[in-house]
């Protein structure tokens, strides 16, 4: 059932519970207000669901749970508030779940055990407490976009479980803290690392050339110390490179000829021992032009 993108307004009705036989239902983009009605456990043949951009709140009902066949599930960009229930984790061939723009806060940990996830999108919420390393152990795991949200905590060594598959990692914006583990090398498939505006600490990772698929690095407004490892310099697809207002030190002209013209790089150019001729842009900490 495909209503997307229409000027539909009220509520949707608990009568939507009879429609056993469904397996789509797209009702994004219209002007639906209210909450998401329990009865939508009923719909044990959905197979997506999609209400997007819509004025939905209230909370995700629990009875999402009982949506054992659903492997789409798409809710941003609502009013929605309160936690991810933890009747979800039984969404086992659930692909997607995006519920990014809204107010959902509390923990992550319910998606630990959702074996078929591939694509999480919970940015833009108030979610709190740390990220479970079994978020990592998801086998499936390709795209994580967890930023600005109220996250704490380290990142945990079992960041390692994910090697196989995780291509994305989007941390941005979060309250972070602790040095970024060597485990993160592991990642071979990784693609797009977002880990600025944290509190992250500490050197980054000398064996970060080992990214060798890696095309954006971005580690900004964090508190890193130490030299700017010159194996980045290696990784031949990198083409944003973004490092400003931290606290390294040390020298990055040597690897500016082996960057090439392709990088965009910014950085805290006054701080380096060398300034950086091959910055996109030179920042200060605490410039509001970076």
């Amino acid at each position: 059932l495909g209503l997307s993108n229409n000027l539909f307004s009220g509520y949707i009705d608990e009568a939507v519970g009879g429609l056993a036989s469904l397996e789509y239902l797209y009702l994004d983009r219209n002007k639906l207000i209210g909450e998401i009605p329990s009865d939508i456990g009923y719909l044990t043949n959905l197979k997506a669901l999609n209400i997007d951009e819509n004025e939905i709140d209230g909370t995700l009902p629990s009875t999402l749970g009982n949506l054992l066949q659903l492997e789409y599930l798409s809710a941003r960009s609502n009013r929605l508030s309160g936690g991810i229930p933890t009747t979800i984790k039984s969404l086992t061939n659930l692909s997607t779940i995006n519920l990014a723009s809204n107010a959902l806060t509390g923990p992550i940990r319910p998606l630990i055990g959702m074996t078929g996830l591939k694509n999480v999108h919970l940015y833009q919420n108030t979610l709190t407490g740390s990220i479970p390393a079994g978020v990592f152990a998801l086998p499936n795991l390709e795209n994580l976009f967890l930023s600005s949200n109220h996250l704490t905590g380290t990142l945990p060594g079992g960041i390692v479980n994910a090697q196989a598959s995780l291509t994305g990692l989007y941390l941005s914006d979060n309250f972070l803290r602790g040095t970024i583990p060597n485990q993160i090398c592991a990642l071979y498939q990784l693609e797009n690392m977002f880990l600025d505006t944290n509190g992250f600490s500490g050197p980054l990772p000398s064996c970060l050339d080992e990214l060798t698929r890696l095309r954006r690095l971005l580690v900004f407004k964090n508190q890193l110390t130490g030299e700017i490892p010159s194996g980045l310099s290696n990784l031949a697809d990198l083409v944003q490179l973004g490092i400003e207002e931290n606290h390294f030190t040390g020298a990055l002209n040597n690897s500016c000829v082996a960057f090439g013209g392709n990088l965009k790089l910014w950085a805290d150019c006054d701080e380096l021992s060398d300034g950086c001729d091959c910055c996109t842009k030179c920042c200060s900490d605490g410039s509001s032009s970076c």
